[in-house]
């Protein structure tokens, strides 16, 4: 189990860094300047919070409940997707750059490929 974690993890990061070169070349968007994400303003701060609060308590709470029965990889790429989705949203609502969120959403994509080749791989 923890061999099919770590794969599936390594594969995110690979198909995520060619996918995301191919996004920006194609949609020419530029690069963000700051390696760790900032929100965009004071509701999408509040967003993220909200969010990384719930995944916290959904961690702490459900991870003793299911022990076992559900895999925590499975939590932690749903808390990805949910995020990225948010972020997209975000992006195309309220960003300078009028493409990132094509960048957010297809790292959403990805994610939600790999969460649900879990599902349907043995």
């Amino acid at each position: 189990m923890i061999v099919e974690a770590l794969l599936l993890c390594l594969s995110y990061i690979v198909v995520n860094f060619f996918v995301r070169r191919y996004v920006r070349k194609r949609w020419d968007i530029a690069e963000r300047k700051k390696w760790l994400y900032w929100p965009l303003n004071r509701v999408h701060a509040l967003i993220e919070a909200c969010l990384m609060i719930a995944f916290l308590v959904g961690a702490f709470t459900l991870g003793n409940q299911l022990m076992g029965t559900i895999n925590w990889v499975y939590y932690l790429f749903l808390f990805f997707f949910i995020s990225l989705i948010s972020r997209a949203f975000m992006e195309w609502k309220y960003a300078k750059n009028d493409n990132m969120w094509i960048s957010q959403l297809s790292e959403a994509g990805i994610v939600a490929i790999l969460l649900l080749s879990f599902f349907v791989l043995p």
